[in-house]
């Protein structure tokens, strides 16, 4: 895989069962698609399936937070994949290094911005450390 910000670094990322069944669907050529319209498709499907509970997001505007609420689906986009993805990782203990090298991140701080544990996650973790 090539890393589209750099152009130039080849990450190398072991397929997993559904990853390869999508290559091979394609058989190994997937179709070319902006961002944009990725981000169209999915705010659509996630729409489509009512993903529709309002979140908030607070926002810092100089020195004012202001809330801003919206439909969750409205927040969707192939960056979230990204978040979780980390989270999810890191949830079942893959090492930071392992991550970094399939996502393409050279800076931990950079890396550990992705990393969004849940309130139940924060628990769990306090739970198996003191049992």
């Amino acid at each position: 895989v090539i890393d589209l910000k750099s152009k130039s670094k080849n990450l190398a990322i072991p397929l997993n069962r559904i990853s390869k069944s999508i290559l091979e669907k394609y058989d190994y050529n997937l179709p070319s698609i902006t961002n944009q319209k990725m981000n169209e498709y999915i705010k659509e499907v996630f729409k489509e399936l009512k993903f529709t509970d309002e979140i908030k997001k607070t926002m810092k505007y100089g020195d004012e937070l202001v809330d801003q609420k919206a439909e969750f689906w409205t927040r969707i986009s192939s960056h979230t994949a990204r978040r979780s993805f980390i989270t999810i990782m890191k949830n079942k203990r893959v090492p930071d290094k392992v991550i970094m090298s399939y996502t393409g991140h050279t800076s931990l701080e950079v890396f550990n911005a992705y990393y969004r544990p849940s309130e139940e996650d924060k628990i769990n973790y306090m739970n198996e450390v003191f049992k």
